[in-house]
């Protein structure tokens, strides 16, 4: 057998055209049928005549420093040495953020970086990989983060800290919140000092048994005495919200492949965020000694089938192959006969939506425009609905490359109900 050539990023952002180190593809359970009359232009990806491996690391995004009118991508960086690109992974896993990995099947689509129109960039998609170092498969799936919410001293109160047991049950997208921060400790929103801060808010199904709805929980997770394997004696019944803020707001990736996961959050703190002048709302705030456990036993949602769809924008699941891209992706066709319409911050951070790629949307609203002269199914996606890829494109398509619109024609474009957005 021949052994695997070592290859760079570098070599690949002077590749011409797209490459793929994959023979073949892996599908959810049999390949998708032949695509639509208006793609049978796209060709197959160039493949390597060689086995090919790039060894390199799996890192968080970096957000800088929050504007409103740019959002940062929300794709997971790989980063060789030579160059570093946004990237996905298929068969994710929280113990490899961080850690060298080699990749042996992937795919590899260069495009224009759209910040710097003169440099060359590219999206990297991972289909096979493994650690360099064969002990760490052995890794448990844990993290600790050390993201920063202004006002917040997570050296003192300690025995304060939270922790929750639940399943990840949606991931909002990540937006700029004008934060107050005072000194005096009391939350005056005329008096204190505002910075922006980025963060997204997840809701987690949590279980509220005597166990899990105490602060013996922490205890319980650092002195090991918490089985995190057993799910026998949970319900997870009670819906919180949790807020992931400063440089956690680089979790988004992550937290939005463990929907449908059971996880536990520690080293979290309650409070009363107020909103506005006279609204507020109780959820938890990550801070300094945060951490993310994921359970191995990883039950997902039950996604919902078309013959369940009844189209009076009930919220569910579906699964289905990009046939066609629209609107400068803000519209997808699938299936043929079921259109995906995004929200402009969701529009914006995935890169991997080309034609002939497998995607899961989580949480999206079903409707029946009820068009006289077609049979059409609008899933519209609002601030819960999240995207998952789930088998990359075979085909030598485009990448989803637009800076956020900030247009009055762009907002109003949002405000329209969905079927009238579509026409």
């Amino acid at each position: 057998m021949e052994h695997p050539q070592p290859s760079t990023l570098s070599d690949l952002l002077h590749s011409p055209r797209p490459l793929t180190a994959s023979v073949s593809l892996p599908f959810l359970s049999t390949p998708p049928p032949p695509p639509s009359h208006h793609s049978t232009d796209h060709r197959i990806l160039t493949t390597l005549n060689r086995p090919t491996v790039i060894v390199g690391t799996l890192t968080l995004p970096t957000h800088t420093t929050p504007s409103s009118s740019h959002f940062p991508c929300s794709c997971f960086k790989f980063s060789d040495g030579s160059a570093t690109v946004c990237c996905d992974i298929l068969s994710f896993r929280l113990a490899a953020i961080g850690k060298q990995i080699r990749i042996t099947a992937w795919n590899f689509i260069p495009f224009k970086h759209p910040g710097d129109r003169g440099s060359r960039t590219g999206f990297l998609e991972i289909i096979k990989w493994c650690f360099s170092d064969p002990n760490e498969s052995n890794l448990a799936d844990i993290f600790q983060f050390t993201p920063s919410f202004p006002g917040t001293n997570c050296n003192k109160g300690g025995k304060n800290f939270r922790a929750v047991h639940g399943v990840v049950k949606s991931v909002g997208p990540i937006s700029i919140v004008p934060c107050a921060t005072p000194a005096s400790g009391v939350y005056d929103l005329n008096s204190s000092s505002k910075v922006n801060l980025l963060g997204f808010l997840v809701q987690l199904l949590c279980c509220e048994c005597r166990l899990c709805g105490s602060r013996e929980l922490v205890n319980n997770l650092r002195n090991g005495s918490f089985e995190i394997e057993n799910v026998n004696g949970h319900s997870f019944t009670k819906m919180e919200i949790l807020y992931f803020c400063g440089n956690a707001s680089s979790f988004h990736p992550v937290m939005t492949k463990l929907i449908g996961s059971r996880v536990v959050v520690s080293g979290l703190k309650k409070k009363l965020v107020c909103l506005t002048k006279e609204e507020s709302c109780l959820m938890y705030l990550t801070l300094d000694e945060t951490v993310l456990r994921v359970c191995p036993r990883l039950e997902k949602l039950t996604l919902c089938l078309k013959s369940e769809i009844k189209g009076k924008g009930e919220c569910g699941s579906y699964t289905g192959v990009i046939r066609g891209v629209y609107m400068k992706g803000m519209a997808l066709e699938l299936d043929n006969d079921v259109w995906f319409l995004l929200t402009d911050q969701l529009h914006t951070m995935i890169h991997g939506l080309r034609v002939g790629s497998i995607i899961s949307m989580r949480n999206v609203h079903f409707v029946d425009p009820k068009f006289s002269w077609t049979k059409v199914v609008i899933l519209g996606a609002c601030v819960k609905t999240s995207i998952v890829l789930e088998s990359f494109s075979p085909l030598e398509t485009v990448c989803n490359v637009v800076l956020q619109s900030t247009s009055m024609l762009g907002k109003f474009i949002q405000s329209l109900p969905f079927s009238t957005r579509l026409w």
